[in-house]
């Protein structure tokens, strides 16, 4: 009986963050995104990338990193990527990519590669405040609707 209180818990909670209201970010690296409004960007020293975070409440940090080159064959480069990272295949509407979770010095990474227009995109989220599996869930699923709507310009 708990499961299933939990299960439905869990379940209104995810359905909740779809009435985020979000905004259209235009990366200067070509792609536009849609960011939840209590969003911001934040400078990094990272190369060609743009970085985010939640100004209400320190959930995490995603990045967001276009490289700089058509993918040719997008198969054999997520093949390799999905081999070495024990990955899940992604399938959204227009992209197609790799997920995957590296832990490291105590945190919890996750990881995107995502091909949309022939275009590779590199993301991550580093969880933050985050305390219990149900609260990171329900951000990784935010962040994945984020990462939905990436559009390469």
């Amino acid at each position: 009986m708990k499961q299933i209180i939990t299960l439905i818990i869990l379940v209104s909670l995810t359905n909740c963050g779809k009435n985020i209201k979000m905004k259209k970010f235009n990366s200067e690296y070509n792609y536009s995104v849609n960011i939840p409004e209590n969003w911001s960007e934040y400078e990094t020293d990272e190369k060609n990338t743009n970085a985010f975070f939640d100004t209400t409440k320190w959930t995490g940090n995603l990045r967001i990193t276009p490289m700089n080159y058509e993918v040719k064959n997008s198969k054999e480069l997520l093949s390799e990527e999905l081999a070495e990272n024990n990955a899940e295949n992604i399938d959204w509407k227009n992209i197609r990519g790799i997920y995957y979770v590296e832990n490291q010095k105590n945190e919890e990474i996750n990881y995107w590669y995502l091909i949309e227009n022939n275009k590779l995109y590199i993301c991550s989220f580093t969880i933050g405040n985050l305390n219990s599996k149900s609260e990171i869930e329900i951000e990784l699923n935010k962040v994945a609707e984020i990462l939905k709507s990436i559009k390469t310009e």
